[in-house]
């Protein structure tokens, strides 16, 4: 077999944590069950990883960076700040609707790492990650627009998290996309109001 840089070993390792999560849930996601996804070694595992906790960690980071890179990546250069709005709601809709599986797990990785001290800093961090991300964004349509925004972007970054975790676990329970979109497009234009 050939050696794999430990680098890329990790990246393949998270992906694997994050197929067997979704497909068998966050209780059968033992190291060894991630090996046996792999057709590897748990020792293979153990030596990226220092812990399972250490690989969870990582796929709290890589699921929440791509709910970043969709909304930002749905802005469309140049665009007014109400097109610039509703696209960066679009592009983190169609990630949701695309990974529902991966958006549950999002759900069940905060839940478990809230029972216990040792891993609820990855709650935090969780959340810290994606808030961060959201200001992020208000900040770059902010100067990519020229408007300036009426309330802290940490507040509108508080409500903003509020209202897509909230809309997207309805939407994992009910499937109703319509309601869900709408639900999203309201609090946009809510949103919009704040630019000045």
């Amino acid at each position: 077999m050939a050696r794999v840089a430990a680098e890329v070993r990790r990246g393949e390792l998270i992906q694997a944590a994050i197929q067997v999560a979704t497909r068998e849930g966050l209780a059968a996601t033992t190291t060894r069950r991630i090996a046996q996804e792999l057709g590897i070694s748990v020792g293979i595992v153990h030596y990226c990883f220092r812990s399972k906790e250490e690989l969870l960690h990582e796929v709290i980071r890589v699921i929440t960076e791509a709910q970043i890179v969709a909304a930002r990546e749905a802005i469309v250069p140049g665009a007014d700040v109400a097109s610039s709005v509703r696209n960066a709601f679009l592009g983190f809709w169609q990630l949701v609707e695309a990974t529902p599986d991966a958006q549950l797990l999002t759900y069940e990785l905060t839940s478990w790492a809230l029972r216990n001290a040792e891993t609820e800093p990855l709650a935090r961090e969780q959340r810290a990650s994606q808030l961060a991300g959201i200001e992020q964004i208000l900040d770059e349509v902010s100067i990519a627009t020229g408007v300036r925004w009426a309330l802290p972007t940490d507040r509108l970054a508080r409500m903003t998290l509020a209202i897509t975790d909230g809309v997207t676990l309805g939407w994992l329970v009910d499937r109703d996309t319509a309601s869900a979109v709408q639900a999203l497009e309201t609090f946009a234009d809510q949103l919009l109001a704040s630019a000045v």
